[in-house]
């Protein structure tokens, strides 16, 4: 348990955190010229605070933690649920390189 679970609600159920999990890297851009591969915009989310179930649950791949990144959220939530502002929690990870 890190302090800042300590600190924090779980992601997916609001009870009190005791694990925080280190979310996947997000690669949002390339660089506009295809010659030069070596520029790209990588966001970096914060730490997810989860409860112990949920961490066994996530960690086992029985639940997925999902991000909204609209202005009003930026928040955690279960993968495909509505956020507070109404958009439903997107994937985290990989995206595809268009």
């Amino acid at each position: 348990m890190t302090s800042a679970a300590s600190e924090s609600a779980c992601a997916l159920c609001g009870g009190p955190a005791t694990e925080a999990i280190d979310p996947p890297r997000r690669t949002l851009a390339r660089g506009v010229d295809p010659g030069d591969p070596s520029y790209s915009v990588t966001v970096i989310l914060p730490d997810i605070g989860l409860c112990a179930e949920h961490s066994r649950d996530v960690r086992g791949g029985e639940r997925l933690v999902g991000w909204c990144d609209d202005q009003c959220c930026r928040t955690y939530g279960a993968l495909g649920e509505p956020s507070a502002c109404g958009l439903p929690y997107e994937k985290l990870g990989p995206t595809k390189r268009s």
